[in-house]
C-alpha cells in the first residue's frame, strides 16, 4: 500500500527523538536498557498511516439567479413598456443600459442586464412612451384588446396603473409563476397595501427606481441651521423624537422678511419651503390613509377621523402660514433657487430632489417625514402618486413562467446591482453630504407607504386636500362629506372589481 507523503518524514523524525533519547540515557547509564524494539515498530506504524491535514475544498458560492433553476428560453425576446412623468427629472429608462457609458448607474443596469440574458438566454429590451394618461394608456389598451403581445410587463405612473386595473388589464401577480413576491427585491409595504381581497395588480420591485425617487422626505440646510444656532435634528429622528413640533419649533424665528419690503417673497427667508401636495404626505406619515384595506381585505375610506383631523390641523399651522412657508407652486417661487440660496431653511419634496442639489453650495442634510407625535412607533414616508410608477403584466401574455421568470429576475438583480448604485453611490456618496444621511435614507425606504385613496383617486380627495394648504377650510369631516357619494362609488368599484376576480 503506498504510503502518504509525508508518512516517511515523520517516521524519520520519531526513529531521531528515540536515538536522541536513547544516547542521552547511554551517557548517563552505560547501563541502561536499549529501546524496547517493539514500541518502536508502533511509532513506525502510526507514522505510515498518518493521514495528513485535508485542505478544504474550494466551493464556487451559488449564482445569483441559481434560485429560479434552470432555465433556457431560446433567445426570446422579453420587453418592457417604460413609462413615467414626461420631463427631465422623470424621464428614465430603467431598462436599456449602453455599454459605452460609465456612469455607475447605467453600468450596474448594463451588468445586470448581461447575466440576465446569459443566465436565461433572453433578449431584453424596451419601449418608451413617456407621460401619464392618454396616449400610453391608449396604445396599452389597444394592444391587449387586439391579443397583442407586445409587452411583458410594464411600468407606469401609479394613477395610470389604477385606471387600467379596474378595467381588467392586468394579471395578478399572486398567480404568476416564478414571481418572489416575499423576497427584498420586491417591496413588501407594496405588496402590503396593494393586496385586495388576496389579489395584486400592481407593485414595486427594485427596478421600479422611480418610486424611490418619489418618496416624501425633507431637506435641511446646515448652514442656516448652524446660523441660528439649532441643533441637529438628526438625533432626534433616531430617538423617535423627530415630530412635526420639532420641525415647527426649528422654524420658529428663522422666517425673515430680509428686504424690508413688508412682504414675504423670494427673496426672504423662509422656515419651509413645500409642494403643495405635501399635505398627503403628512397624512400618511401620521400612520393613516385616504383608504385602506381593512381585515375583511376590502378596501374602505379612512380620511374622516380625529387623527387625521389633529395631523392637518398641526401640518397647516406652519405650512398654510406665508409668514413661514413658501409654496412655490402657486407662488411661482423656484423651489431650487428658494433653497439651494439659502432662502429656507427646510425643503419638503420628493428623494429625487437630492441629486438637484448635489452642485449646492451649503451643506444639507435629509430627513425622513416627521411623526404626529411622539408616542407614534414608527416613521413612515408615502411614495407619491404622480410621480411613482407601479408594475403590472398585461393580461395577454402567453408565457407566464417565462413572463414571471424574467421579471424576477430582473428585480433580483436590480436589488444586487442597481439598488446600490442608486442607494449607496447616487444618493449617499454623490450628493448627501454626511453619513447621517445615509441613516436617514435607510430609515426612508424602510417605512414607506402607498395610499390607495390617492393612487385610486378615490373621490378626488387628495384635490380638496391641496385646496386646504390654500387657505381652504381644514375641516375634515366636512370635506368628505362634500364628496362622500362620489368617493363611496368608487371605493365600491374597486372593491366590486377585486370580488370578481377580475
Amino acid at each position: 500500500m503506498k504510503q502518504p507523503m509525508n508518512a516517511p518524514r515523520v517516521l524519520c523524525l520519531l526513529l531521531a527523538a528515540v536515538l536522541v533519547l536513547s544516547s542521552v540515557s547511554c551517557a548517563k547509564n552505560d547501563t541502561a536498557d536499549a529501546p524496547d524494539p517493539n514500541t518502536v515498530a508502533v511509532a513506525q506504524s502510526d507514522a505510515q498511516n498518518a493521514v495528513p491535514d485535508a485542505e478544504p475544498a474550494e466551493t464556487e458560492p451559488p449564482k445569483p439567479l441559481a434560485y429560479l433553476g434552470e432555465h433556457d428560453f431560446e433567445g426570446r425576446t422579453y420587453t418592457v413598456l417604460v413609462s413615467g412623468m414626461d420631463n427631465s427629472e422623470w424621464r428614465q429608462n430603467n431598462i436599456d443600459a449602453d455599454a459605452e457609458n460609465p456612469e455607475i448607474i447605467n453600468s450596474s443596469r448594463f451588468n445586470r442586464n448581461i447575466e440576465v440574458e446569459d443566465t436565461l438566454n433572453v433578449t431584453l429590451a424596451s419601449i418608451e412612451q413617456f407621460g401619464n394618461g392618454g396616449i400610453v394608456m391608449g396604445e396599452l389598451k389597444a394592444a391587449v384588446k387586439a391579443d397583442d403581445e407586445i409587452y411583458n410587463s410594464v411600468q407606469l405612473c401609479c394613477t395610470d396603473v389604477a385606471k387600467i386595473t379596474l378595467e381588467g388589464y392586468f394579471v395578478d401577480l399572486m398567480t404568476l409563476p416564478g414571481l418572489s413576491l416575499s423576497e427584498p427585491w420586491w417591496d413588501a409595504r407594496s405588496v402590503e397595501d396593494m393586496t385586495i381581497r388576496g389579489q395584486l395588480y400592481h407593485a414595486v420591485n427594485a427596478v421600479c427606481i422611480a418610486s424611490y425617487n418619489a418618496t416624501f422626505a425633507i431637506l435641511f440646510n446646515k448652514e442656516l441651521a448652524a446660523d441660528y444656532q439649532l441643533e441637529s435634528p438628526y438625533q432626534d429622528v433616531l430617538d423617535g423624537k423627530w415630530t412635526y413640533d420639532a420641525l415647527s419649533g426649528m422654524m420658529t424665528g428663522v422666517s425673515t422678511d430680509l428686504d424690508g419690503n413688508g412682504k414675504m417673497d423670494d427673496h426672504d427667508l423662509f422656515g419651509l419651503c413645500l409642494w403643495v401636495d405635501a399635505i398627503t404626505g403628512a397624512v400618511n406619515s401620521g400612520l393613516e390613509y385616504c383608504a385602506q384595506v381593512g381585515e375583511d381585505g376590502l378596501l374602505a375610506l379612512t380620511l374622516d377621523t380625529e387623527r387625521v383631523q389633529d395631523i392637518v390641523d398641526k401640518f397647516i399651522s406652519f405650512a398654510a402660514d406665508p409668514a413661514i412657508t413658501a409654496d412655490y407652486i402657486f407662488k411661482g417661487y423656484s423651489s431650487y433657487d428658494l433653497f439651494a440660496g439659502n432662502h429656507a431653511l427646510f425643503y419638503m419634496q420628493e428623494i429625487n430632489r437630492i441629486t438637484a442639489f448635489r452642485d449646492m453650495e451649503s451643506d444639507f442634510g435629509v430627513l425622513p417625514m416627521p411623526k404626529f407625535n411622539e408616542e407614534q412607533p414608527v416613521y413612515r414616508s408615502c411614495v407619491a402618486e404622480n410621480d411613482g410608477v407601479l408594475l403590472s403584466v398585461p393580461i395577454v401574455i402567453s408565457d407566464a413562467e417565462f413572463t414571471g421568470i424574467v421579471l424576477d429576475a430582473l428585480a433580483c438583480l436590480s436589488e444586487r446591482y442597481v439598488m446600490p448604485a442608486y442607494y449607496e453611490i447616487t444618493l449617499q456618496r454623490k450628493a448627501a453630504r454626511d453619513e447621517e444621511s445615509g441613516q436617514m435614507l435607510d430609515i426612508i425606504f424602510s417605512t414607506r407607504a402607498y395610499d390607495l385613496g390617492w393612487i385610486y383617486q378615490v373621490g378626488a380627495l387628495k384635490n380638496s386636500m391641496k385646496d386646504i394648504v390654500q387657505g381652504a377650510s381644514p375641516n375634515i369631516s366636512a370635506l368628505v362629506q362634500k364628496r362622500k357619494s362620489i368617493a363611496g362609488r368608487m371605493i365600491n368599484t374597486v372593491n366590486e372589481f377585486y370580488e370578481n376576480g377580475n
